[in-house]
């Protein structure tokens, strides 16, 4: 009998445990509520955004409610174990305990998160210094206001905070119709209301596709040469003369190289003394057509620069034919961009090598202080990391950061708008979605622009001059590392 009662429990408790487990495994036990362990960074201002990781989450951005200060707080990024929030305006400076409610349970972080007023910078060195990190916008897939994409994703690099816009010289890239066939890139930046807009706006630091026509994959004819010495040095003269005294620099240059010296994105294709020889001239006519500009054109407190952009870098130090080792070297350029996919996730140690090669097949141009190899494409896509928004972040960060550890003087991330599909998904090359949402990486520049210029702006009243590049360098480099 004291068997058969025995084993009426057992059997009694294993059914309440299979029915507990089938009624309630969606839901948060109850028992379990919000952990607050710890969150990043530890002060901010409105606009901050802020990392708050534990656990007990919900992933359900509305179940999720964060009071600081008082204020309630809605997260735009949520999981289980991390929850991103933006500081909103109305919280009043001061230390507090960053709050977190999941349904009816609640706890409090054990440190103090400190809100600071918002300092408004106004000096014209500050907001023209070169913050290196930056993004681009072309071939944006999709848009979300009314405006063409070109104005609308431009602008939306603008109020992230920074003061880099790298772009394409070609309405076709922003689904912009309607407009007549501009004859020249100098017509289209002076004549086209979308482009006019986008230069006009109070960026420091631009960087264009600007192909001309010509072909010079089957030699170089006098002809084409005459047209690229024109559409260049007409380019350079309109901009140097329209902005002058702006401190405003533009970057001359096109998409990725060696797509253009090996034809149909063929990889063992082995270039033509011809080929070869066509691409070195077309640099040097353009940065000869640069130089003639400058020197011609009077003008002050405003740059234009010319580069070339290398792709195939790790097959030149494999011993193929590339732009780095067979045409780079020839040339006369000021800068090199790097479009650096076959490079960006080697070590730090590997990395500079990489970058180092490039560095090494540069000629000298006396007139530029410090390096000259600057990144002009790095990322990871969203779905490279099967849309984690965690993953996404941290590994394009620490490539960002990877870069200004060697001394890159620009880390350009692609991109604002994803411009990839994939079987009718969108790739994720983005900061801010499809859907309109701003991913954690959004957030990772913005934040990073605020402390960049308020460490700026104190370095140059400390110091009573601004910052090197190299120290300001070194300074990112770090706040990346730990941010």
């Amino acid at each position: 009998m004291r068997i058969i009662r025995n084993s009426l429990l057992f059997v009694f408790l294993v059914l309440f445990a299979l029915i507990s487990c089938s009624s309630g495994e969606n839901e948060l036990p109850q028992s379990n509520g919000p952990i607050v362990s710890s969150f990043l960074p530890s002060s901010g201002t409105e606009s901050t955004s802020v990392t708050i990781s534990g656990s007990n989450f919900s992933s359900d951005l509305k179940l999720n409610t964060i009071i600081i200060g008082g204020v309630t707080i809605v997260p735009v990024s949520a999981s289980t174990t991390q929850l991103v929030i933006v500081l909103p305006s109305g919280i009043t400076p001061g230390d507090y305990r960053i709050s977190v409610k999941v349904g009816n349970l609640s706890s409090a972080s054990t440190q103090l998160f400190t809100v600071k007023s918002k300092t408004e910078i106004t000096d014209p060195e500050v907001l023209n210094y070169n913050y290196a990190i930056g993004t681009q916008t072309i071939g944006p897939s999709y848009g979300h206001t009314s405006e063409d994409r070109l104005v609308e994703s431009s602008k939306a690099i603008l109020t992230m905070g920074s003061n880099i816009l790298k772009i394409t010289l070609s309405t076709g890239s922003y689904n912009i119709s309607g407009r007549p066939a501009y004859n020249s890139l100098t017509a289209l930046v002076r004549d086209d209301p979308s482009f006019k807009q986008v230069i006009d706006m109070p960026f420091s630091y631009y960087f264009f596709w600007a192909r001309s026509h010509s072909n010079w994959a089957d030699g170089y004819s006098s002809a084409e040469r005459l047209e690229d010495s024109i559409q260049i040095a007409d380019l350079t003269i309109y901009l140097l003369t329209k902005f002058n005294n702006t401190g405003k620099q533009f970057f001359l240059g096109h998409w990725e190289g060696d797509w253009y010296l090996l034809p149909n994105y063929d990889a063992n294709y082995v270039p033509s003394d011809v080929r070869l020889n066509g691409m070195i001239q077309w640099y040097r006519t353009r940065q000869n057509a640069v130089d003639q500009a400058l020197k011609i054109t009077s003008h002050n407190n405003v740059e234009v620069f010319t580069y070339a952009e290398v792709n195939r870098v790790v097959d030149a130090i494999n011993g193929k034919i590339r732009v780095v080792n067979k045409v780079l070297p020839f040339t006369n350029v000021d800068y090199v961009s790097y479009s650096s996919y076959d490079a960006q996730s080697l070590s730090q140690s590997e990395y500079n090598n990489v970058m180092n090669y490039i560095e090494g097949n540069l000629p000298k141009r006396d007139h530029i202080k410090g390096k000259r190899v600057f990144i002009g494409e790095m990322g990871r896509s969203a779905m490279d990391f099967s849309f984690s928004k965690t993953q996404h972040e941290s590994v394009n960060r620490e490539n960002i950061r990877k870069a200004l550890a060697w001394g890159a003087p620009f880390v350009l991330y692609w991109e604002t708008y994803n411009n990839e599909i994939k079987d009718g998904v969108q790739r994720g090359f983005w900061l801010i979605d499809d859907k309109n949402e701003k991913w954690p990486l959004y957030y990772t520049f913005s934040n990073f622009y605020t402390k960049a210029k308020s460490w700026v702006a104190s370095q140059k009243k400390t110091l009573n001059r601004l910052p090197t590049q190299q120290e300001y360098l070194n300074w990112s480099a770090g706040t990346l590392s730990s941010q």
